[in-house]
Formats: C-alpha cells, sequence, structure tokens
C-alpha cells in the first residue's frame, strides 16, 4: 500500500522536539515501512532539515510552517494554511492518516485515497465536519465513546486502536524488570495547568518530612512553543515547591528517548495527575513508564482505563480534591510497600508489551486492508530487520469496530 501520513503544522519529525503524534507515528510508520509498504510522511518544515529525505525507508516530505501560536485563532489560520501546502505537496496515497485538524476537510481525496483521521485528543463536536473521512481511528475507548456520543451519526466510522510505544521504549517493555530503583517519583509530561503538576506538588509536600529520602522529579516542556503554560505558570510551580521544603526537581524537557527512559527506569513511582476531564485521549507517558518498570498512580479519568486496572497495574486517585489528600494517600501507600511496588511494576511491564509498534502496526494495517481491499503485508522490503515471529495479541479495545461498550 501506498501510505501517506500527515502530523501537526508546529513540530518537526523526526520528533527532536518530543510531541506523543509525532513520536507514535513515527515509530508506526518505520514498521509499516518495514513491511514493504510505500509510506511518506509529511511535516513542518524546520532548521536545515531537507525538504525531502527517505529515512528508515520511510520518505519525508516538509512544508513551511511555524511555532506554535497561542492564540486560538492564530493556530487555527496556521493549520489551515498548513493543511493548503500539504494538498499541493502529497503524494498519491491508498490511505492517508492525519493528525492535522484541518487536513481532513482539505486534502484532495483523489490524492489521498481513504482518509483516516487520527483522534487523538478529546472531541468537541466537531467530527460532524469529517463525514467525508473513511476512519475516524480513536487512540483509546474512552475517545471512542465521546465521538459517538456527541456525533451519533459518525458511529459507522469509528474504530478504537491505540497508541504505540516507540522502538526505545519497546526495547524496554520486552527487558527484565529492573531491581535498581532509586526512591524517586517522576511526572513526564507537558508543565501545563491541565496536567495537574501542582497537585502533586501539593500531595508530595504533604509526605517529604516523615518520607525525607524520597524525591520527586519534574520531566517536561513548559514553553508554550512547546505545549507548556510559559514562564510565569513554571515559575509558580518553582516556588510552590520552593515554599514546600520538599526535594523537588525540574530538570525541563528531555527529548532524547534513551535520556527519557533512563529517567524512567531510576524511577519506583510515576504519577499523572492530569485534571483534564475534557483534555487527555490516551497519555503515552505512562505506557513508557510503565514499559520502564514504574509503579504508576493515575488520575481517575477514562482515558487511562484501556491501559491501567487500579489494583493490578497501579493506582488511581480522586483528581478532583484540591486538597491533594487522596493523591497523598495513594503516593504513600506505594512508598511504604516495596513488594506491592513491585507486583505493580512487574503487570506494568507485561501490559506495555501489547503496545510495541509490531503489534499496533498490525491493527493498522488489518483496518487499512479492510477499507482498501489490499493485503496488510507489502513482501516485506527491508527484511534485515527482525521480525516477530510470535502470534500478534490485538489489545481488547481494537479487535473489533467500537460497538459503545466497556471492555470488561
Amino acid at each position: 500500500m501506498r501510505i501517506n501520513c500527515i502530523v501537526g503544522p508546529f513540530l518537526p519529525l523526526p520528533p527532536i522536539m518530543g510531541g506523543a503524534c509525532e513520536k507514535i507515528f513515527y515509530a508506526l510508520c518505520e514498521e509499516f515501512a518495514r513491511r514493504g509498504h510505500d509510506v511518506t510522511m509529511i511535516s513542518r518544515a524546520y532548521g536545515e532539515f531537507p525538504r525531502e529525505e527517505v529515512i528508515n525507508g520511510v520518505r519525508h516530505l516538509r512544508v513551511r510552517s511555524r511555532d506554535m501560536p497561542r492564540n486560538k485563532i492564530i493556530f487555527r489560520l496556521a493549520d489551515i494554511l498548513y493543511a493548503w501546502r500539504i494538498r499541493k505537496a502529497m503524494p498519491q496515497a491508498d490511505v492517508t492518516i492525519t493528525n492535522s485538524v484541518s487536513a481532513p476537510v482539505i486534502i484532495p481525496r483523489h490524492k489521498a485515497g481513504k482518509i483516516y483521521v487520527d483522534v487523538a485528543r478529546y472531541p468537541k463536536g466537531q467530527m460532524a465536519l469529517y463525514s467525508r473521512v473513511d476512519r475516524l481511528q480513536c487512540c483509546s475507548s474512552h475517545i471512542a465513546r465521546a465521538v459517538i456520543e456527541q456525533t451519533p451519526s459518525v458511529a459507522h466510522l469509528v474504530k478504537a486502536i491505540p497508541n504505540a510505544l516507540t522502538s526505545v521504549f519497546a526495547r524496554e517493555a520486552e527487558a527484565p524488570l529492573s531491581l535498581e530503583k532509586e526512591k524517586q517519583i517522576v511526572f513526564v509530561g507537558r508543565v501545563a495547568r491541565e496536567k495537574g503538576i501542582h497537585l502533586l506538588i501539593r500531595a508530595f509536600a504533604l509526605l517529604s518530612r516523615r518520607y525525607p529520602d524520597w524525591r520527586l522529579v519534574v520531566v517536561g516542556p513548559h514553553l508554550e512553543s512547546q505545549g507548556g503554560d510559559g514562564e510565569a505558570f513554571m515559575a509558580e510551580l518553582k516556588q510552590q515547591a520552593q515554599d514546600s521544603g520538599a526535594p523537588i526537581d525540574f530538570t525541563g524537557p528531555v527529548f532524547d528517548q534513551q535520556k527519557l527512559a533512563d529517567h524512567f527506569r531510576r524511577s519506583a513511582l510515576f504519577v499523572y495527575p492530569s485534571v483534564a476531564e475534557l483534555g487527555e485521549a490516551f497519555p503515552v507517558a505512562p505506557l513508557e513508564a510503565m514499559a520502564c518498570g514504574c509503579a504508576p498512580i493515575v488520575s481517575d479519568l477514562g482515558c487511562f482505563e484501556d491501559a491501567i486496572t487500579p489494583g493490578v497495574h497501579g493506582l488511581s486517585f480522586d483528581h478532583r480534591d484540591p486538597t491533594g489528600e487522596p493523591l497523598a494517600q495513594a503516593l504513600e501507600k506505594l512508598m511504604l510497600d516495596e513488594a506491592l511496588r513491585r507486583r505493580f511494576a512487574e503487570a506494568s511491564k507485561a501490559k506495555s508489551q501489547e503496545y510495541v509498534p509490531e503489534r499496533v502496526a498490525q491493527l493498522f494495517l488489518e483496518d487499512f486492508s479492510v477499507l482498501t481491499g489490499m493485503p496488510v503485508d507489502g513482501g516485506m522490503r527491508h527484511a534485515a530487520v527482525p521480525v516477530r515471529r510470535e502470534p500478534i495479541a490485538a489489545p481488547a479495545i481494537a479487535t473489533a469496530q467500537f460497538s459503545g461498550v466497556r471492555p470488561s
């Protein structure tokens, strides 16, 4: 198959500035190419990156765009302009995956083939605009339900296929569980108010005097151009941390995947305290932490339900309580119980293996085959890359087109 993949207008490929969708589809497209498909990724032009090159069997085209603006109107206009430039630049395809909001309604069908929309954020009623597309691929059951509830007319287009780990974290998922864990709690993600970092600092401050050998590390970008909430919010968090007297470090962004894996590998606990009721879709950071053997604690949001079962893989807490006490209770439970931490870490590492690129790519390719009538594999042109031989088991959410029923 000829597969195009359009990522958003603001972050470059390779994903040197991070970006969940950018990292996920960079890994998936390399797997599509390894299986013999003709794959083109389209992203923003950036720095001295050439406008066209081939990396690991994937053709990369880059079109002019800009950094992420703060103003929402300019944001949308930039996305529309980016989509119009792609309309001219994109090659002929059988399937075109798109992460751009505007591209599904702008790119020409005669060039795109089947239009495959990656729904990677909580929908806000806009799915009715996508009635011309061939698939609304939702990255979690939570998002699939929201799309159907908001726009029943597109229910027949909805299919849930999860996010994938990158190759670095896929190797971590399959490696033995490390016993060399520090008494360290880590958060990885955008430094934005909706991520609940203020709750995490508050909860950790309630415990730090009783557990002085534990520390908290916050990893992620705060600049608005990188999805953060800016200098003022970072200063607010640093002041909160200083006032607490607790050992809290802010590392800034870590875009190198191996260095990011090192942070996870050292940490006993990972916390994702998001308060974004209508924002999160299926964050990739918890999967990365699970692959590296962290015991996860997450807020009580539906986006986590496919990967983390409380009491089996980790714990959840009531993120609606502004005191931070429910999170402090979850933290203390795991800080005190090393055996429970290890049990959760083992279960989480095993669960993360469902999200390695080979398995998730198989789910995408099977769906592309349904839409196009073309074969799943294209000849394995890159046979020098090791091929997974064991049967590929699909995560439960992707075994069939979404029915609107929660997985049991």
